[in-house]
């Protein structure tokens, strides 16, 4: 058996955080690109984005949080 490896697990974590929708997985996927700051930006702002309708629309609420806080890091 092949071992998981790092970007794998960040994915893996991705999906499940978005309660396994395949088209939120894939734009936080593509949002996150393997960088693990990205990735703990993206789930805080999930968290927060509890008051968007559908995965996908909170998917997209969560990247756009992710993203004005990335800019603190730069």
């Amino acid at each position: 058996m092949t071992p998981i490896n790092e970007e794998q697990s960040l994915n893996l974590s991705i999906y499940r955080l978005v309660m396994r929708d395949t088209a939120a997985a894939k734009k936080a996927i593509s949002y996150v690109g393997g960088d693990a700051l990205k990735l703990e930006l993206f789930t805080d702002g999930y968290t927060l984005a509890t008051g968007e309708t559908g995965v996908v629309a909170r998917t997209e609420k969560a990247i756009q949080i992710a993203t004005e806080a990335y800019a603190l890091f730069q």
